[in-house]
């Protein structure tokens, strides 16, 4: 059995490496791969514990799958253990991962860079966790991660994180404001240069600007090669035609490949200073050196090579034998083989183009390479630079160059891939900028330029080599002291190029001599002159022949001179000379200057007096003088007689010389100034010539010969007297210079002193004197031991000079200068000799002696560098320092000078952020100079900062006195400035920075002794004032930020601050501002605390976790210790409180809404507070808050203006995102609960508390919604809100929620409801000219004035809404009002005019225009899902125009996708009604119109006016559901058994509205008998009979088909039989016995039968008369039929008679519909047969229309009468408003349509049509169907009332024609019967079946088509459909495909014998199939002249 044991403490913590699961084995723990777990306790092989992320459940899983982690607790979770950037960078890649998805939902365009920047992390991450990084790879990967970290942070948006120079976060905490905010700015900086970064290369730290250099690698050389070479390359001045730098040798042989340097082709060019880089031509020379025979030896191994040396490797054994053919020297190897350097090529390449775009510059160099020929190589290289006569050039060598900045230290840590230890070095031939004192050199560089020799025993010239050697005193070689160039070892002897057969060569080849210093003096050089032969054994016989030397040092001990040096060359007469004395040369002249016309010879060697040598010298030495005067005054002791002209001529001494000798030199003159005979004479010439050494060392080129001068002055210099003639010369130089000076005859000053002159420049390196003068004190002391007093005397005597000299009337300005600007170094050094008060005493009287601006720059320089002197850290000196400082920082900033105040830098900033305006440029992109005024800020900016630094210092002594100096002379300086500013320039942050720094040190004893000091001068006020405006202004979101909004860290550290400050000056305020009370002050108090309180960067509650957690760690939430101290300033005031309320309303409420509990609970109560505070308020202005309590009368006894500022501020804030639902509650439960407490207050507190909360609900919801993407939920919710305010009687906000309302209708295009909403702002006003108050205006119509003018603009905004939503009626109502306005109130004719006739326009469309009536739905919103204004409620909504069933169902998916479409009307249960799911239940219900329409009833009038009301001004509405109930008795599909459910829905206001939809507030369902639907559909029938003969006696041009059918139908039924199965069910004496209450219905029944006699004998008789000859057969059938019906009828129930007479039902009407220029002769018959029109199937309401041959009146009569859900229409009203445009263009004026007036189809389901649907199917089968039915015919003519028929002949003709796609033809022969609907229904099924309405049938299209022209063009290009065979297909026997499916039929023939079928194309076809089922769109009408719409 296992023993379990708790685990390690160490190994309590794990990750897991691979996913475990074994569910079907107990106690086992489920683990993914990367799961943190922690273990409890352990086995052997396995681990029990749980997972971090789920604790609650426990288990075992096994150790081999977990990872043990070193780890650490915070805030109670485990974490891993890592180092600090490791745990940064995971944070960052959390933070990121969520934006980083968010970019890439939205396709933001920097997803891509965020993503490289987050695997860049990572990568770094995993990196630093592996642990195989060394410490400096380490530091690299951390800062290279922190870059990244903060360029994304910035791309992102992020705060920016503030660094040390490590890359660790700052601790922000551990310094002051000033140095936070510096730290921003570099931060800032850091990030701009991390993202300027292109490559790895960048290196954070300063490179040394004086250095460059250049890094060349040799890559490959082209070209023919017999013989190795020598390269040697070089930097070439070609302005002055001398090289730069040493050579660097390359050694090339035969085979093309370098050798010896195959690793190391590279070398570094040096010390280049500006100088060099700015010469106009800089070039890269390789002089090519042929090492072999005197002529080129062609060999079959020549050839052309083309060696690349990266990738040409030489194996050991190649590498040896190619150098054995070259020896160290150049010269004869120990072989003695035959070697002569000859000149090869030279080439070049320019490189000033890549030195001044360096950074631009990247790859290879190819340098053109040319011959030499004959010619020399410094020949050669001047044709190839002069590119004279080169020819064509066709080699090369490819070489890398490579700029790089920086002293070889840094190139070599930066670059060492570049720069490595091999890699050889090329100096400058000569000092580079600035030369180090550690750069010791003793580099002679000798060029031999040319010779002449003349001819001796020879009859051509000479093949001259020089050989060069060093020599020492007896004559012997100096071995290794020669060096041809870099990357070639020393040699001991350099051998000449060797020009053929030239007496007069010109080598110019340079080499280093580097001798060392102790044999330099003793050393010389030789040159040994050899004629070479070209033939290898003749040369070997040669000796040389002449000989010359040069001495390195001269007699006078100075080196040899720069410059060129002729040489004698002495013949050697080898027989004589003797060779065992090496240096017998030496006593003869070297240089031709020397011999002076004799002729010098010694043993052996004898003058040649023709011939000559000439070489150059180049000496760098650090250590050896070629300058005389220099000698003779460090020998100064030998030769006291010259020691005057020695110290004057040092000032003529190079810069270079002195800095060498600077110690030895300074030596000599301090030893003069101590030990000289004449001190008159002497020492003030010493005294200067030490300034001049100073002066030396000072300047920029030798300035790191300072620090010499430091180490001489405090370990070498050891002269103990000298401070005293020092100080002596220094006293007398003053006195001198500050003596009256003679004056001119006119007054004026002669020209600048001598005297003057000395004193500027013994003040200007005062500092390094009175060093001296120190340490010779100090020394002296340490000697003597001596009292101090005599020199603490001459010191202040001293002092006091300084002091006489700033008050001397004479123009000492450049001396006063130069001593402010060492003040502070001489300072410093005198605080070891010299009492630091009194010093400081005396720096105080210096400063103030300066008169007003007088070198006002310069005194604040010094301040400056005082404050970071040693000195000023001394508390007790600070003490007398700072308040001198502090009032010159102020008089400074406050001077008024031209050009110099604030306001004339604020202006100088403005005037160029216009000028980057205009220029489209950033500000900071243009060129400016820095102002006086600007560059005067900075410098005060600077002190104040780095004295803030200071102060904040814990080393420093204590600082609370210093603090309050700075506080009581700066704060209200810096507060000014900061203010007068733009917030554009740079500079106000730096002030911003400065005030906190201020505050951040100010403790309660500060702001006491401030106040008081601020009080005595009666400025509290106005300081109090300003600077709370101050802390609004940082904080306000409105104002632009001081510092930016990613300054996380500042922000914080500034709200601390501001805090502090807040509490400090809240008892300063409650102490000086409440007795006598400040209303002002008290309200800035509230005004900038709040806002402080409300900023973003405080809403911890809005931050990610991440940046929550870190505000939390450094700053806390400082929140709630703003609202205490709001709330314990607000009880305060006690009696003032009143003077706050409404005013603080919405502050405290915007504070109090922050989602934080404790300060929730806090400040509700003052709410409460204001309620009382205004209840008890006096109604009489004189009394106070206070006097109301011993006077109840005076109560206010209300709280009117708290409640009305609390409900407009409720809504503001909450629509701006802020309170929530918690801050709801506990606004209730925390006002209840104080309401119900107060006697007074309990019954309108609680009322008033209950409004709010319930206000605060319906906001809350609104604003959840208002996002919403469901229109119609956010119009609720906006109409619900204005309710609201209508309720409570605020007139403002329910006007601004009109307009809102009102606005998003017209968003959606919904007019008629904008018009609706908009009329409810129009109520609100009177038709009077009063004054319209600030709460009725309007913004849409800001120029009325009055109640009259903006209700009249008003009612034509509603007009135009009521116009567009075609709503023509409602404008018609508006338009009466307006016009009795204008005709009986202010007589305004011409707008009367101007109105009725808009009113006559509107009259006109109700007829003309085609219009679709409004179908309504049932909605019914199911479950917790919705939000809570839909929960399980019902609403009836308003459809969109044309939209069927299935296209509404579809939208309320798209609005609400989370929900499920119920299938069934049943009543859900709880299951669904409380889940939290969402569920919709749609179905179509019918409006019942409104009562008082009643007036239409029997009154002959147009359809499209009565059709208006039938669906508009409603507010019930039904539906129907059909059932079978067996009780009736018979079959269950019998006629007594099928019944109705009826449901009537009333809504809470009529449609349509202010809103599309409604909801339900009362329903009731009740059953419809079969007996009372019988009676409905009877009573139905005979209405749509009558309605059918006044249509076709108004219009006779009507086509009698509708009526056919109708009549064919009831006559005949056929298969639905009629009313004869009414019969048969309840007209038997069975039915009345069982149902006896039934009585009077079988008697209305019996009448409504009876009453169809008399109709249908009309009709039958127009039918006669309207019917053609191919229906003369069914009129003679149906003529049968009815005489026996109408015999039946009259037996049975009597006779009836009938209001409609043949004769006098008459009902023309003129054409006044009729456009201009409409002739009756254009009207044409169409010639396009008709299919079946199914109006006899549709239940129909047939009202007479006007007479008029107008296609558009006709098509608005079609088009209304088939409206349908819009599952009929294809397109959305976008695309009929499109269509409507291109209708509107086309016109058919000769076509005449033969149609039946399409009638309103409604769906009421008491009004069911089953039996007149049957009927009309039996009439159409037994007419058209069947042996008696012919074949049918097709109407081919034109058809007009004045012309007959067309023949039988040509009809067949026509109908012989092939058919086109264009005009197809189809005959049906058969048509199948039809059920009736209402036994086929389901009673559950959502659509339902009361009628059949639009959307079930509707009549086949019919085909426009043009007499004059055809164009089928366009076909395919409309959204058309065959809709026109759906009817046919569903009457058919048989079906014909082709006829179903065809897509591009446009016209349909169907005839008969009998009569003919026409079809047009502005029919739209309703299918009488299910609705569910998909159905092709339907084809449009083409378009009338006039149309404006066609479905």
């Amino acid at each position: 059995m296992s023993v379990w044991s708790d685990c390690n403490a160490k190994q309590a913590f794990g990750i897991a490496k691979c996913n475990f699961d074994q569910e079907n084995k107990p106690h086992r723990l489920n683990l993914d791969v990367g799961d943190a777990v922690i273990i409890l306790k352990e086995t052997t092989h396995w681990y029990y514990g749980y997972r971090q992320k789920a604790k609650e459940t426990r288990g075992i899983f096994p150790k081999t799958y977990i990872h043990l982690c070193e780890y650490t607790i915070v805030n109670g979770e485990f974490c891993i253990q890592r180092s600090d950037i490791v745990e940064e960078i995971t944070k960052v890649l959390l933070e990121w991962g969520s934006i980083a998805k968010s970019y890439f939902l939205t396709t933001n365009p920097s997803f891509s860079r965020i993503r490289r920047k987050m695997n860049e992390l990572n990568n770094n991450r995993a990196a630093l966790i592996s642990g195989n990084l060394p410490l400096d790879e380490i530091r690299k990967v951390k800062l290279l991660a922190t870059n990244q970290i903060d360029t994304g942070n910035k791309l992102l948006g992020l705060d920016m994180v503030v660094r040390d120079e490590s890359g660790d976060i700052l601790d922000t905490n551990a310094i002051c404001t000033t140095e936070l905010y510096e730290q921003h700015v570099h931060a800032v900086q850091r990030i701009e240069k991390a993202n300027r970064l292109t490559s790895d290369r960048g290196t954070t730290r300063t490179l040394n600007k004086y250095s460059h250099n250049i890094l060349l690698h040799v890559n490959a050389f082209v070209c023919k090669f017999q013989e190795d070479s020598d390269l040697l390359f070089c930097l070439f001045d070609g302005e002055n035609h001398k090289p730069i730098s040493e050579n660097y040798v390359v050694k090339w042989s035969r085979t093309g490949a370098a050798l010896e340097q195959i690793d190391n082709n590279r070398v570094l060019f040096t010390d280049l200073s500006k100088s060099d880089l700015a010469i106009s031509k800089m070039y890269l020379v390789c002089y090519a050196i042929r090492i072999g025979s005197m002529e080129f030896k062609e060999s079959v191994e020549s050839k052309r090579t083309s060696i690349s040396m990266a990738n040409t490797m030489l194996n050991a054994s190649s590498r040896k034998a190619s150098q054995l053919s070259v020896s160290s020297s150049g010269s004869s190897g120990s072989t003695g083989e035959y070697v002569i350097r000859r000149p090869f090529g030279v080439a070049c390449k320019d490189l000033t183009p890549i030195i001044n775009n360096a950074d631009d510059f990247r790859g290879n160099l190819d340098l053109p390479f040319i011959m030499c020929d004959k010619d020399t190589l410094d020949g050669t290289l001047r044709k190839l630079i002069g590119n004279k006569d080169i020819g064509k050039i066709d080699s090369k060598m490819a070489v890398t160059i490579e700029v790089l900045r920086g002293d070889i230290k840094q190139i070599k840590e930066d670059f060492p891939r570049l720069v490595h230890t091999n890699v050889p070095v090329a100096r400058k031939m000569g000092f580079p900028e600035v030369i180090l004192p550690g750069d010791v050199r003793n580099d002679l560089y000798l060029t031999i330029c040319s010779g002449e020799f003349s001819r001796i025993a020879k009859t051509s010239e000479k093949n001259v080599e020089v050989s060069v050697c060093v020599a020492n005193e007896q004559g012997y070689l100096v071995p290794g002291v020669l060096s041809i160039g870099a990357g070639h070892p020393p040699i001991d002897e350099y051998k000449s190029v060797v020009y053929y057969h030239d007496d007069k060569p010109k080598w110019q080849e340079t080499f280093k001599i580097h001798v060392p210093i102790e044999d330099f003096k003793q050393c010389h050089l030789r040159f040994v002159l050899k004629h070479r032969s070209s033939n290898e054994q003749k040369d070997r016989s040669e000796k040389p022949f002449g000989l010359a030397y040069m001495r390195l040092m001269q007699a006078n001990g100075t080196t040899i001179p720069q410059g060129q040096h002729i040489l004698a060359v002495y013949k050697i007469d080898h027989k004589k000379y003797d060779k065992t004395v090496a240096n017998c040369y030496l006593e003869l002249p070297s240089t031709t200057a020397e011999i002076q016309g004799a002729k010098p010879s010694i043993g052996g060697l004898s003058l040649l007096p023709k011939d000559h040598l000439s070489i150059g010298v180049n000496l760098c030495s650090t250590k050896l003088t070629q300058s005389v005067s220099l000698l003779g005054l460090l020998n100064w002791s030998a030769h006291k007689e010259t020691l005057e002209q020695s110290l004057k001529a040092l000032t003529l001494v190079p810069g270079e010389e002195v800095v060498k000798f600077l110690q030895d030199i300074l030596d000599a003159l301090f030893n003069i100034l101590v030990e000289n005979d004449d001190p008159e004479k002497y020492d003030q010439l010493v005294f200067m010539s030490i300034i001049y050494l100073i002066e030396t060392v000072s300047d920029l080129k030798y300035q790191h010969f300072l620090t010499v001068l430091d180490v001489y002055i405090n370990e070498s210099f050891s002269f103990t007297l000298a401070y005293t003639k020092l100080m002596d010369v220094l006293q007398k130089n003053i006195r001198e210079a500050i003596s009256p000076k003679e004056k001119s005859a006119d007054g004026n000053n002669l020209e600048e002193s001598l005297e003057v002159r000395r004193l500027y420049k013994t003040t200007r390196y005062l500092h390094y004197v009175m060093k001296f003068v120190i340490r010779s004190r100090l020394l002296y002391t340490e000697m003597n031991c001596n009292s101090e007093l005599d020199f603490a005397s001459r010191l202040q005597e001293l002092l006091r000079m300084f002091i006489d000299m700033i008050g001397c009337p004479s123009n000492l300005l450049k001396s006063e200068g130069a001593l402010l600007k060492n003040l502070h170094i001489i300072a410093t050094d005198l605080m070891q000799v010299f009492d630091q008060e009194p010093l400081s005493v005396s720096i105080v009287e210096i400063l103030e002696k300066f008169p007003p601006r007088r070198l006002t720059q310069s005194k604040m320089g010094c301040i400056k560098d005082f404050v970071d002197t040693k000195l000023f850290t001394l508390p007790k000196c600070r003490a007398i320092l700072l308040p001198v400082f502090c009032k010159h920082i102020k008089d400074h900033l406050e001077s008024k000078e031209e050009g110099d105040s604030k306001t004339d830098i604020w202006q100088q900033e403005k005037n160029l952020s216009k000028a980057a305006k205009v220029l489209g440029q950033k500000k900071s992109q243009l060129h400016t100079c820095d102002t006086t005024a600007n560059k005067k800020i900075t410098e005060c900016i600077n002190i104040m900062n780095n004295i803030l630094k200071l102060l904040f210092r814990s080393d420093v002594g204590p600082t609370h006195n210093d603090i309050r100096d700075v506080m009581i002379i700066l704060l209200r300086t810096v507060m000014k400035a900061a203010q007068a500013l733009d917030r554009d320039t740079g500079l106000v942050g730096k002030f911003f920075a400065i005030m906190l720094g201020i505050l951040q040190r100010m403790d309660a004893q500060h702001y006491e002794y401030f106040v008081k000091d601020l009080h005595q001068h009666g400025e509290l006020k106005v300081f109090v004032t300003e600077i709370l405006l101050t802390f609004e202004q940082l904080v306000s979101p409105i104002q632009k930020a001081v510092f930016p909004r990613d300054w996380m860290d500042m922000i914080m550290h500034q709200n601390t601050v501001i805090l502090g400050a807040l509490q400090h000056l809240a008892v300063v305020i409650t102490d000086y501002f409440l007795c006598p009370f400040e209303k002002q002050i008290w309200s800035n108090f509230f005004q900038c605390s709040i806002a402080f309180l409300v900023q973003s960067p405080l809403q911890l509650n809005d931050f990610n976790d991440n940046k929550r957690q870190i505000v939390f760690a450094r700053y806390r939430d400082i929140r709630k210790d703003t609202a205490m101290e709001i709330r314990k300033m607000w009880f305060q005031l006690g009696q003032h409180k009143p003077k706050f309320v409404p005013q603080l309303v919405e502050p405290i409420l915007e504070m109090s809404m922050i989602p934080e509990i404790d300060l929730r609970r806090e400040t509700i109560p003052i709410f409460f507070d204001m309620m009382q505070c205004e209840y008890y308020s006096s109604r009489l202005e004189l009394e106070s808050y206070g006097d109301t309590k011993f006077n109840n009368a005076h109560h206010k006894g209300n709280f009117s203006d708290f409640k009305t500022a609390m409900i407009e501020k409720l809504d503001i804030l909450i629509g701006a995102g802020k309170g929530d639902a918690e801050y709801k509650k506990l606004f209730e439960e925390i006002m209840l609960e104080r309401c119900a407490a107060h006697s007074t207050l309990n019954v309108d507190g609680t009322a008033f508390v209950q409004m709010v909360t319930r206000l605060m609900d319906k906001l809350l919801e609104y604003r959840f919604i208002i996002q919403d993407e469901s229109k119609e939920n956010r119009m609720a919710c906006t109409f619900s809100l204005l309710q609201f305010y209508s309720d409570v009687d605020l007139k403002e906000m329910y006007i601004r929620y009109v307009y809102k309302l009102c606005a998003l209708h017209m968003e959606f295009e919904n007019y008629t409801e904008a018009a609706f909403t908009l009329k409810l702002h129009a109520n609100l006003l009177r038709w009077t000219d009063m004054e319209l108050s600030p709460q009725l205006r309007s913004s849409k119509h800001n120029v009325c004035r009055t109640h009259r003018q903006l209700k009249e603009a008003l009612y034509f905004d509603i007009m135009d809404y009521f116009d567009k939503g075609k709503q023509w009626e409602c404008a018609i109502d508006m338009c009466k009002v307006l016009a009795r306005q204008y005709e009986e109130e202010i007589y305004d004719y011409i707008k009367l005019a101007e109105l009725l006739k808009r009113m006559a326009q509107f009259f006109e469309k109700i007829l003309k225009e085609l219009r679709h009536s409004s179908e309504y739905f049932r909605v019914c919103f199911y479950g917790r899902g919705f939000p809570r204004l839909l929960q399980n409620k019902v609403y009836i909504f308003r459809g969109k125009e044309y939209e069927r069933h299935s296209d509404f169902c579809t939208r309320m998916l798209v609005q609400h996708p989370q929900a499920e479409l119920m299938q069934t009307l049943e009543a859900p249960g709880e299951d669904i009604t409380n889940s939290d799911g969402q569920y919709i239940q749609v179905n179509k219900v019918e409006p019942i119109m409104n009562p008082d329409c009643a007036k239409f009833n029997d009154k002959i009038i147009s359809n499209e006016i009565v059709k208006y009301f039938t669906a508009n001004n409603v507010q019930k509405f039904q539906f129907s559901r059909p059932f079978r109930d067996s009780s009736g008795g018979g079959h269950m599909d019998d006629v007594r058994n099928l019944w109705l459910e009826r449901t009537e829905l009333l809504a809470s206001f009529p449609l349509p509205g202010v809103l599309r939809w409604f909801p339900v507030v009362e329903t009731n369902t009740f059953k419809i008998s079969p007996l009372e639907r019988a009676v409905e559909i009877m009573r139905d029938t005979n209405r749509d009979v009558r309605q059918l003969v006044i249509l076709h006696r108004s219009d006779e041009t009507l086509h009698i088909n509708p009526l056919t059918m109708k009549l064919n139908g009831i006559v005949d039924p056929a298969v639905m039989g009629g009313f004869a199965k009414y019969e048969e069910a309840f007209l038997v004496e069975e039915y009345l016995e069982q149902n006896p209450d039934d009585k009077e219905l079988v008697e209305e029944l019996k009448d409504l039968i009876a009453l169809q006699i008399p109709l249908l004998e009309i009709a039958i008789q127009l039918h006669r008369q309207r019917a053609p000859e191919s229906l003369k057969a069914l009129q003679e059938h149906l003529e049968k039929c009815f005489s026996d019906m109408k015999r039946h009828v009259e037996t049975q129930y009597g006779e009836k008679t009938c209001d409609l007479k043949i004769d006098s039902v008459v009902m023309r009407r003129t054409n006044s519909f009729l456009p201009a220029g409409f002739d009756g002769s254009y009207n044409r018959h169409s010639e396009t047969s008709m299919g079946s029109s199914d109006s006899g199937l549709s239940k129909s309401t047939f009202l007479p229309r006007p007479q008029t041959n107008s296609i558009k009146s006709t098509l608005a009569s079609l088009s209304f009468n088939t409206s349908s859900k819009g599952k009929d229409k294809d397109k959305t009203p976008a695309k009929r408003r499109s269509m409507k445009k291109d209708r509107d263009a086309l016109s058919l004026p000769s076509s005449q349509w033969y149609t039946p007036p399409l009638t309103t189809i409604t769906s009421t389901p008491e009004k069911e049509i089953n039996t007149s649907i049957a009927s009309l199917a039996s009439a159409s089968n037994s007419s058209l169907s069947g042996p008696k039915t012919p074949d049918p015919h097709v109407l081919t003519e034109e058809l007009t009332p004045k012309r007959p028929l067309r023949s039988e002949k040509e009809k067949e003709r026509r109908l012989s024609r092939p058919s086109s796609i264009a005009t197809p033809t189809a005959s049906i022969k058969n048509f199948p019967d039809t059920r009736s609907l209402s036994e086929s229904s389901n009673r559950n099924s959502v659509e339902t079946t009361d009628s059949t309405s639009e959307e079930d049938i509707r009549p086949p299209p019919l085909p426009a088509k043009s007499r004059d022209s055809t164009d089928f063009s366009s076909l395919h290009s409309m959204d058309w459909a065959p809709n026109g065979y759906a009817l046919l297909s569903q009457m058919s026997n048989t079906s014909s495909s082709s006829m179903s499916t065809t897509t591009t039929l446009t016209k349909t023939s169907i005839t008969n014998t009998t009569y003919e079928y026409l079809q047009a194309t502005n029919f739209s076809v309703v299918n009488a199939i299910d609705g569910s089922k998909p159905r092709p769109p339907t084809p449009p009408p083409k378009p009338s002249r006039h149309s404006k719409h066609i479905p």
